[in-house]
């Protein structure tokens, strides 16, 4: 998957104005959100789906990574107050998707390329974060996202020093569900399974806690390997990241443990 500089001084993606720096109120937006709902002026756009990431890197600027469609981005911002500013040298994957999914993402990015202000609202016992364009009269609008939202299904796993992607035509593919009491359960490519889990989403930390599992054992030699080295990940991991419609956990070290997808 190639990578390539999208933002010079001259190219409309590099004023992907969102969010900055030694502000105080860009506190209020850190963390990973959803695109629930996108207008410009009076219409309401249909979308597929979009993420924004916002983070502090070690020198307190807000580093921001997301999903916009098709492609996935990255990049720094700078904010004062309420006031957006982009900073140049953000990079894009290069993918091609579908014609419904590409018109999205143009409009998409469009859209936030006047980005001039945010602020953040509770619906319905929601957090909001809401992108303004006031030259075009476009808001987008994201909600805090959690990795408990969804149910996720493996699709990489580290394996022998490498991380090697499943074959579903081999072995059914293990799942993954986070369920408010702290307790994660799925099926693990054999056996169904329960465990605890500690999630940090603010620090993006997570463990788990081996707990009980069916005892079946007529799956294949593939699948029970699978199953065994999927424990063993579980067990290991420390930390993950969320970017679209990817669950990546992480061990002490850094490594990818295991991927996911909703």
């Amino acid at each position: 998957m190639k990578k390539i500089k999208l933002f010079t001084a001259v190219m409309s993606f590099a004023v992907l104005a969102f969010w900055g720096c030694k502000s105080k109120d860009a506190k209020q937006i850190e963390g990973d959100w959803n695109l629930v709902q996108y207008k410009i002026g009076e219409k309401q756009i249909d979308f597929s789906c979009a993420t924004i990431s916002i983070s502090k890197d070690e020198n307190l600027d807000i580093k921001v990574s997301g999903f916009s469609g098709v492609n996935s981005f990255s990049g720094l911002y700078k904010a004062n107050g309420k006031k957006l500013r982009a900073e140049p040298g953000f990079i894009s994957t290069k993918m091609m998707g579908s014609k419904e999914d590409m018109e999205f993402e143009r409009l998409f990015l469009n859209s936030a390329v006047g980005a001039d202000s945010w602020k953040t609202k509770t619906q319905d016992g929601k957090i909001l974060l809401c992108i303004f364009n006031s030259t075009e009269n476009s808001e987008l609008v994201f909600a805090k996202a959690s990795i408990k939202d969804a149910s996720w299904t493996l699709t990489a796993i580290l394996k022998n020093n490498g991380v090697q992607s499943i074959d579903a035509d081999k072995t059914k593919l293990p799942t993954l569900t986070f369920n408010e009491e702290n307790k994660a359960s799925g099926f693990s490519g054999v056996n169904y399974y329960s465990m605890d889990y500690n999630l940090d989403e603010a620090e993006k930390k997570l463990s788990f806690t081996l707990g009980a599992s069916t005892l079946m054992a007529s799956g294949s030699k593939e699948a029970q390997e699978l199953e065994q080295q999927f424990y063993i990940n579980l067990d290991q991991t420390t930390s993950y990241s969320l970017v679209g419609n990817t669950l990546t956990l992480r061990s002490k070290d850094g490594k990818i443990l295991l991927e996911f997808v909703k």
